[in-house]
């Protein structure tokens, strides 16, 4: 895997954001297919949450950073909405943070700002 400095980029949050991150993180660098298609997974997921339930709109912003760790990936997806209520009920809403959880090896969050982060150890 290249090496990878800390990166950050912000999208307006409108319906193009997600896939607005997906198309930037596949032009940072290389990475092993399988970290690839988790890291941009997750990114769409997380950032379509920005989109869907900060209560936020455009001119408004997801902040998103991608920074090498030992072994893989650390990955932050920051926005200034209204913040999560506990992720752990089995509620629909929360699709996109039970696939954090089933498919990273680590994650967490903080509110104010919101902020979704987690980790992919390459293989």
């Amino acid at each position: 895997m290249e090496m990878l400095n800390e990166r950050k980029v912000s999208f307006p949050l409108t319906d193009r954001a997600p896939s607005s991150a997906r198309h930037w993180f596949a032009k940072q660098t290389r990475f092993p297919l399988d970290l690839r298609e988790r890291v941009v997974l997750l990114l769409s997921e997380l950032v379509a949450n920005s989109v869907g339930h900060s209560g936020l709109a455009s001119p408004d912003e997801v902040d998103i950073s991608v920074r090498q760790i030992p072994g893989g990936l650390h990955v932050e997806v920051v926005d200034q909405g209204v913040g999560i209520d506990d992720p752990a009920p089995p509620d629909p809403t929360h699709f996109g943070l039970r696939l954090v959880d089933s498919i990273t090896d680590r994650w967490g969050y903080t509110n104010d700002p919101t902020r979704v982060w987690f980790e992919i150890i390459e293989a």
